[in-house]
């Protein structure tokens, strides 16, 4: 054990060395979200404020219920002891890689449970801790902090399955707990689904039909498996109540967004999973690495990558062939049964991560919920993943030293020597003759290096029972870590902490950035290029694109968030398609040339509003009359309800001036010398609530998303308030579920067999 997280753990600290000098990751999301949130969080935190809601985005949004704020997760509490932005974002990158860990450790345990040798294990933690799936994405935070736990749920799983203690239940549930507050919702369900699986195959195939026991099917195993499946249940059901507030925040969220009814088609099949692209597996880099500027090919690498190494691919098929042949070593029975298992996970995840690429993913789509919840099929490659590495570790059980192996391992040297010798000719000669075909050769140069060693350790492997074998084993294991270093190697960039702090001019004005886009992914974040020029880091520095205003408290009307609230998205969309109108952007609190300045309130008459049956009818005016190019009047607004449309209103004598805004509450000093209404800029969203002069009153939603109350003549203190109705109930929830589960824990007694 200790040699082998010597391995791991070097591997990881040669990969990730930039972070022991202070540096921090920063390409694409931890600067665009996870940074930026955390911050917020935490200044709101330190002010006495929870940290429920974001005005500095969106014209408000959601902080808390963005599921990938993950602000419940214990291990994001870490970061809040972080005295300024740059030790934050230092932590945050140190904890994503602690992941890694958590996960290797996890396949090591999970392993040992399934009876795989000390050789195996290591071999499966280091394919799946390292694995292209999960590192080339480290930057997405969440999703690899959820992924981590995948094998301590199956742990906790197997646990219960074969002792069924209530101490069992309680690590099922904590397990599950902590995959529902790391953040990323995806990759949550499918690890659910996952671990559903395991336990049905488990008590299935080792509980009531195991040929080696061939115990007879009784009605009292059929009930002892009843209640453990019930068990099993129930744990994940108190797991989910402990993240109850988390659940219930994203819950609404959800139900207020573009994704309330579904993901669109193509939406949901964004980043499919190309045929092509399975040449990744055998060579990470044949199509270039964005590293150094190589990649050559369109679409995110990182959402690509499945690599688990060159030796653990090979040990992975030979676990199938061995299986095939029935070729139960060492009378490992047990061990090969999981082969069938493995590879059925490997078949399924690699189908649905085809996405339109094949029927099989729109067919899930259109017939089975849950399926058209989320983007990006490719992720289903969790499952692929998890599953070759399974394999990988059974593999090398089958890694001997009989005449047919020594026979194909001549071949392979033989082979590999050849290609390598090709490759090395070809890259001499071609040297001029572009990118790609130079990134095709250097691909099989590596590949062909990887078989000759791969090769040679088969030749030259000693007797199992020899005292040189042990030594063969560590041989074995470095390459892979080796290996896996190298293919990994720049996919996550770092920088100083400094990268973070902003020094610029801020606007006290709400602003429109109508590119943001081509700022984001041409100018900032390229898919093809991690390196930052001169140019692009003062770019990075300084600009508010959405989340970065954050850091800066920039209030910008963009947001990058993954769930947006659809009121705002809509008018997003059709401010973004007549970003001249000048209407549109005073009713959304922004600056334009036709105004000296978009105020964030705005009064009018009583008799100013444009009455619609719907939504639809109410989009349709505005969309018509902007693409019409005719100038809005913006002493009208529109609403939702029973009335006329007027031509035209009267001004309103008087002022309304925001005097304190914390966030979760803006208050308004408001003097009008008539009936009026009082609108603000701001996204309407379950939860707000609006006083005047401390008395409730009803909340109106105008054009589309924003807030309206109605004021009396005079002078008035109008508060718009944040207190979402889950909070509460939420947190006793919580509460009572982790006593429960601390309960169940220290509970010592018997296991029902």
């Amino acid at each position: 054990m200790l040699r082998w997280l010597i391995i791991f753990a070097g591997a990881l600290a040669v990969l990730f060395h930039r972070l022991f000098i202070g540096e921090v990751f920063y390409w694409g999301l931890p600067s665009l979200q996870f940074v930026p949130w955390r911050q917020f969080a935490l200044e709101q935190l330190r002010a006495g404020i929870l940290p429920l809601w974001n005005p500095f985005n969106g014209a408000g949004t959601p902080l808390f219920a963005n599921y990938q704020s993950a602000l419940m997760y214990p291990f994001s509490w870490l970061s809040f002891f972080a005295p300024d932005v740059q030790t934050l974002a230092w932590v945050m990158s140190l904890t994503t890689v602690a992941h890694l860990a958590i996960a290797g450790w996890g396949m090591w345990m999970l392993t040992k449970r399934l009876g795989f040798s000390p050789f195996s294990r290591a071999v499966s933690a280091l394919a799946f801790a390292l694995s292209g799936y999960l590192v080339a994405r480290l930057g997405t935070y969440p999703m690899i902090q959820t992924a981590a736990w995948l094998p301590w749920m199956l742990i906790a799983a197997h646990g219960l399955i074969t002792r069924a203690t209530v101490r069992d239940v309680g690590y099922l549930a904590g397990c599950t707990a902590l995959l529902l507050t790391a953040g990323h919702a995806q990759t949550a369900w499918y690890s659910l689904l996952l671990t559903g699986i395991f336990s049905i195959w488990w008590i299935t195939r080792f509980y009531l039909f195991d040929p080696e026991k061939r115990h007879r099917l009784t009605a009292k195993k059929l009930e002892r498996t009843a209640t453990r499946l019930a068990g099993a249940a129930a744990a994940i059901l108190l797991g989910a109540g402990v993240a109850s507030l988390q659940l219930a925040a994203t819950a609404e969220l959800l139900g207020e967004s573009q994704r309330s009814t579904g993901a669109e088609y193509s939406f949901a099949v964004n980043f499919s999973y190309a045929p092509a692209r399975t040449l990744n597996v055998i060579s990470p880099n044949i199509f270039g690495t964005p590293a150094d500027g190589s990649y050559l090919t369109e679409g995110a690498y990182f959402e690509d990558a499945v690599y688990i190494g060159f030796i653990p691919l090979i040990s992975a098929i030979t676990a199938v062939i061995a299986w095939r042949r029935k070729r139960l070593l060492n009378g490992k029975a047990r061990l090969w049964a999981v082969v069938p298992f493995a590879l059925v996970i490997v078949i399924a995840g690699y189908l649905l991560a085809l996405g339109y690429h094949s029927p099989v993913f729109p067919f899930f789509y259109n017939n089975v919920p849950t399926f058209d919840l989320f983007q990006a099929p490719v992720r289903w490659h969790l499952w692929t993943m998890f599953g070759l590495s399974l394999l990988a570790g059974i593999g090398v059980e089958a890694w001997g030293r009989d005449p047919l192996t020594r026979k194909v391992a001549r071949w392979g040297l033989m082979g590999g020597a050849g290609a390598f010798l090709a490759a090395l000719v070809g890259l001499l000669i071609f040297y001029s003759a572009g990118d790609g075909v130079n990134v095709l050769v250097r691909a099989v140069l590596s590949t062909a290096v990887l078989g000759v060693i791969a090769s040679l350790l088969t030749l030259r492997q000693p007797p199992a029972d020899s005292t040189s074998h042990w030594r063969w084993q560590g041989v074995v294991l470095v390459v892979i870590a080796v290996d896996l270093v190298w293919a990994n190697w720049g996919l996550n960039p770092t920088l100083p902490g400094s990268v973070y702090q902003r020094d610029v001019d801020i606007s006290t004005e709400r602003i429109y950035l109508p590119n943001e886009d081509t700022i984001r992914y041409e100018q900032l974040f390229k898919f093809d290029d991690y390196q930052l020029t001169a140019e692009q880091l003062g770019l990075l520095r300084e600009s508010p694109l959405s989340n970065l205003n954050l850091l800066s408290r920039q209030e910008v009307f963009g947001n990058f968030d993954p769930l947006l609230i659809d009121g705002y998205r809509t008018y997003q969309d059709l401010l973004g398609a007549n970003v001249e109108s000048a209407a549109l952007q005073i009713w959304a609190g922004i600056p334009n040339t036709e105004s000296e300045s978009a105020a964030r309130t705005l009064l009018l008459p009583y008799d100013a509003i444009c009455w619609h049956e719907n939504d639809f009818e109410l989009e349709g005016v505005l969309r018509a009359e902007a693409l019409e190019g005719t100038t809005l009047n913006t002493d009208i607004v529109h609403m939702v309800g029973d009335g006329d449309c007027p031509d035209t209103a009267e001004a309103v004598t008087g002022t309304a001036r925001i005097v304190e805004d914390t966030g979760n509450r803006v208050t308004i000093r408001v003097t009008t010398d008539q009936l009026a209404w009082l609108i603000l800029p701001d996204i309407d969203y379950p939860g707000w609530r609006a006083y005047v002069d401390d008395r409730p009153v009803p909340m109106y939603r105008v054009n589309l998303a924003f807030r309206a109350v109605q004021v009396d003549d005079g002078v008035h203190e109008v508060v718009f308030a944040y207190g979402p109705v889950w909070l509460l109930p939420g947190v006793l929830i919580a509460l009572v579920c982790t006593i429960l589960f601390v309960v169940l824990i220290q509970v010592r007694e018997f296991s029902s067999t």
